[in-house]
């Protein structure tokens, strides 16, 4: 699926739940929402075998934080800022260190 469908789904079923609530109670699951970004902002993602993992994809789904807006630092994936004209020599040297690239997903590069 791609991105543009991702988001729709998504902002669609956001639209959706919210209209189901009543105007009156509307702020509560806007907090939340609210909350989760402020909080995903604030803490740093868990190791990937720590227990905190699923609560904090819990938290980040609910900030709204996917597909575009997904963080750079996730549960068992770290990363390395380069600038763009370095990328190729920066795969090269994550290459030859044999470490396998992932892709933005975190999938290992075929």
């Amino acid at each position: 699926m791609n991105n543009l469908a991702k988001i729709s789904a998504t902002t669609g079923s956001l639209a959706l739940f919210l209209d189901l609530v009543p105007a009156r109670y509307a702020i509560y699951p806007a907090a939340l929402i609210v909350l989760c970004a402020v909080l995903g902002a604030m803490i740093q993602a868990p190791a990937a075998n720590s227990r905190w993992v699923g609560p904090y994809k819990i938290m980040m789904v609910l900030a709204a934080n996917i597909a575009w807006a997904v963080p750079r630092l996730r549960p068992g994936i770290s990363v390395v800022d380069v600038a763009r004209e370095d990328k190729a020599a920066a795969i090269a040297a994550v290459a030859s260190a044999g470490i396998t690239p992932l892709t933005s997903t975190g999938i290992p590069k075929t």
